[in-house]
């Protein structure tokens, strides 16, 4: 239960800091509208474990790379704009807002879980809003209702293509960080 009424519709960026911090809840922020982050489902929890466990465990060999997950704050300053991804990618310190120490604007593979519900969000109006970084070189929508993963990677500045993972069998490649995960670690303990 959200201890906060959303009604207002011009929340500054220092009142919307100010709410989650003395609240402890999550909210998207879009130009002075605030929206409560839902929980997500075991299918999506089990997901986001896997991809964050793998990844981890990956860097822990490279440290060339760092991971975070929902809970770390992305800022895109085109839109005036905060979300949550499932989970994010960098590979420097994290970069963060000036006016906030826990916003990052250096992602360079974002992770989305979509449901049936959020899927067309994630695959049109988040994917271009995310397009706004410069570091942001990829973006992985993966399924909860079934193994597919659709990938999104940056060829040149103003070029993107897209590849379709679907199956256990198959693997994920990660090209902007050079990681292959298989689609059975990503899934496992994931019923359909």
């Amino acid at each position: 239960m959200t201890l906060f009424s959303t009604a207002r519709k011009d929340y500054s960026v220092d009142e919307y800091l100010e709410t989650e911090f003395r609240h402890g809840e999550r909210f998207e922020y879009y130009n002075g509208q605030l929206t409560p982050m839902p929980g997500g489902s075991i299918a999506h929890n089990r997901i986001c474990r896997n991809i964050l466990g793998a990844l981890d465990q990956i860097f822990l060999e490279r440290d060339d790379y760092e991971v975070f997950g929902s809970d770390q704050k992305v800022y895109l300053p085109h839109f005036n704009y905060y979300l949550y991804p499932d989970a994010i990618v960098i590979t420097t310190e994290p970069q963060i807002v000036e006016n906030d120490t826990q916003a990052i604007v250096n992602p360079v593979l974002i992770v989305e879980v979509a449901s049936p519900s959020t899927a067309k969000y994630d695959r049109g109006d988040k994917l271009a809003s995310y397009k706004t970084l410069d570091s942001f070189q990829e973006y992985a929508l993966v399924r909860q209702d079934i193994p597919e993963v659709n990938l999104f990677f940056r060829e040149e500045p103003d070029l993107w293509r897209s590849s379709d993972v679907m199956g256990l069998g198959q693997e994920v490649y990660f090209r902007s960080i050079d990681v292959r995960l298989p689609m059975d670690r990503i899934y496992r303990k994931v019923e359909f």
